[in-house]
């Protein structure tokens, strides 16, 4: 197999468009993100690990329309400018600085690497504590100290591409960002469901998935959702409720994943776009033995279905008709 153009160190920032920053700026510090930075243009968001800001609102129309990885080295971004259809190297002119080179994914997602960016400080994480479980009890005289209040964003995790065709979606993210499979799933007639991928950092453990796959019932191209580390099944948990009670709109959760292990946790925001709570994911590295399953047989560890808000980013007429051919392909194998 080639070698990669680079392999990516990591998901670095995404920037999204949303028609009333004010309304959306307020919705994302409710979800646990805060601000970092402002311009005239943008306002970027943070988590509290040390890392440059990992969100950029801006005002536009509704989505994310830009994803961004960073490489490890300038001679990365060298090797990803020589991509046809590339920019330049440039210099990041924004909060964090360092250096971008801007090109497109096969579905038209930007795709922006970069590099030498400036880390921020620390900020205070979730309140960590023991816990008295698996016969082990070793919180003794201590309480748990659970604040009420936003959950604790501890950075970007990963996040999902929508498309009509992922496997040659997946392929150009392969070729050039190094990604690989962790598993994949298939739809009930044979066709790919989701591919689950992570970064190639040999034999580092990584997150179980970096970017997900996904077909598109629509067979549109977008980012499904974005997802975000918080600091503990405590810290989930309150900030559920704290956005429950903000009349914020829940999509799925909370639960436990089969093919990733996170504890999950899904909203949707004022203009549409899907954002994840998530904690205590499995890692792993090269040595990870890629599985391929069918979606009829799979099932989260626990948890109720996903709602139809969460599985339809947008009806029409090929919505319908995936939908009533993946129906009888799983009435049939049935």
């Amino acid at each position: 197999m080639a070698e990669p153009t680079t392999k990516a160190k990591q998901l670095a920032y995404v920037r999204v468009e949303a028609p009333d920053l004010s309304k959306a700026e307020t919705f994302l510090e409710e979800f646990g993100l805060q601000v970092a930075a402002r311009t005239d243009d943008a306002i970027y968001f943070r988590g509290t690990d040390p890392k440059p800001p990992c969100y950029v609102l801006s005002q536009g129309n509704s989505g994310v329309t830009a994803i961004a990885f960073e490489a490890d080295t300038a001679s990365d971004l060298e090797r990803m400018s020589a991509i046809d259809g590339a920019s330049a190297i440039q210099t990041l002119d924004e909060p964090g600085g360092g250096q971008v080179v801007h090109l497109q994914d096969p579905q038209g997602m930007r795709v922006e690497i970069v590099c030498a960016r400036s880390p921020l400080d620390q900020l205070t994480p979730a309140p960590a504590h023991a816990f008295n479980m698996d016969g082990q009890r070793t919180r003794e005289g201590e309480l748990p100290g659970v604040k009420s209040g936003p959950s604790h964003i501890r950075r970007i995790g990963h996040l999902v591409l929508e498309s009509a065709d992922p496997n040659s979606v997946y392929q150009w993210y392969s070729q050039h960002l190094g990604l690989q499979i962790s598993d994949r799933v298939n739809t009930p007639d044979g066709g790919t469901q989701m591919i689950f991928s992570r970064l190639d950092r040999g034999q580092q453990f990584v997150d179980h998935h970096v970017v997900g796959f996904q077909f598109a019932l629509d067979e549109g191209a977008r980012v499904q959702h974005i997802a975000f580390e918080v600091g503990n099944f405590d810290d989930l948990m309150s900030g559920h409720d704290h956005l429950k009670a903000k009349r914020c709109k829940n999509v799925w959760g909370i639960g436990r994943h089969r093919l990733g292990g996170q504890i999950f946790d899904y909203w949707s925001s004022p203009w549409g776009v899907i954002h994840e709570h998530w904690t205590d994911t499995d890692l792993v590295n090269q040595d990870h033995e890629a599985s391929e399953r069918d979606v009829t047989a799979l099932k989260d560890y626990w948890g109720p279905a996903p709602t139809l808000g969460f599985v339809v980013s947008r009806w029409n007429w090929k919505t319908i008709r995936n939908i009533a051919r993946l129906v009888r392909a799983r009435a049939t194998a049935t």
